[in-house]
C-alpha cells in the first residue's frame, strides 16, 4: 500500500487494440485502389484489343483485313 510521501507506481499501460493510425490506413488504401484499377483497366483493355486473326465488321482499329472489304467478300 502506497503512502501520501511515496510516488505511486506506474503501471505499464496496454496498447489501445483498437487504435489506428489513419494517414497510413487511408495512404494504403489508397495505393491498393490505385493499384486494382489500372489493373482491371489492363486486364479489360486486352480482352477488347483487335487482333488481324480475330477481326470482324466491329472491329475499328482492324480495317484493312475486313471480311466485307476482301476481294469477293460478301458485302452486303
Amino acid at each position: 500500500m502506497a503512502t501520501p510521501t511515496q510516488a505511486p507506481t506506474k503501471v505499464p499501460q496496454e496498447p489501445d487494440p483498437f487504435y489506428y493510425d489513419y494517414d497510413t490506413v487511408q495512404t494504403v488504401g489508397m495505393t491498393l485502389a490505385t493499384i486494382l484499377f489500372l489493373l482491371g483497366i489492363l486486364i479489360i483493355s486486352k480482352k477488347v484489343k483487335c487482333r488481324k486473326a480475330d477481326s470482324s465488321p466491329t472491329c475499328k482499329s482492324c480495317k484493312s483485313e475486313l471480311p466485307s472489304s476482301a476481294p469477293g467478300g460478301g458485302g452486303v
